[in-house]
């Protein structure tokens, strides 16, 4: 937007913004970094690790499962976008305590009593999983899946309380770890939904 011309400010509660990436040369130090990071490269030194074997996440104990989910994909820009942000204003460490049109504007006011008046509002606020409100799922069904949050409850196979019915993707990352929400969550979800459907499956006579 601001690079079309328009008056951009973003308004964030940190203090300052994150950055991925900033430690490159912890990626540099040969058979250390292989002891650092995954082939996966999802969360910081050591986290990386972990994550890349969901089936050793899953047993965690879920306060100490969710603290490392977040870690590892906690908000954080690209370094590409950085040279790109040098004239955008940002209030950091600020929030927006309400919101209200007046004529062809929107009145906004901040934690630290200073007020906006601006054409347009758009919210980043990222999103959480909720499978209560995925259409395609009947409300008997939905109530039937054990759930942690709107995310499903799942064991091996990424199967849920409900036999036969599998959740892959960002759906299984409360289960099985922030790896899940990747694409490359996907080498571990093929091999074990495939794994286990065969396991499972009756042999025909």
């Amino acid at each position: 937007m601001h690079e079309t011309g328009a008056e951009v400010e973003v308004i964030a509660k940190i203090p300052e913004l994150r950055w991925i990436g900033l430690h490159t040369w912890l990626h540099h130090l040969g058979p250390v970094s292989s002891m650092l990071y995954s082939k996966y490269d999802v969360g910081p030194a050591g986290i990386s690790r972990l994550v890349s074997f969901p089936q050793m996440v899953r047993p965690i104990p879920l306060n100490l499962k969710d603290k490392i989910r977040k870690r590892a994909v906690r908000a954080a820009g690209a370094p590409w976008l950085r040279p790109r942000l040098t004239k955008v204003k940002f209030s950091l460490g600020r929030a927006v305590q309400s919101a209200s049109s007046r004529a062809n504007a929107v009145h906004l006011k901040l934690d630290d009593s200073t007020e906006r008046e601006v054409d347009h509002v758009l919210l980043g606020t990222g999103y959480d999983v909720d499978i209560s409100r995925y259409t395609f799922l009947s409300p008997q069904l939905v109530k039937a899946v054990q759930q942690l949050d709107g995310y499903p409850a799942l064991t091996r196979g990424l199967t849920s309380s409900v036999p036969g019915l599998h959740f892959i993707g960002a759906t299984a990352a409360r289960s099985f770890g922030p790896l899940l929400y990747f694409v490359a969550g996907t080498e571990f979800a093929s091999r074990e939904l495939v794994s286990y459907v065969t396991r499972s499956s009756v042999a025909p006579r």
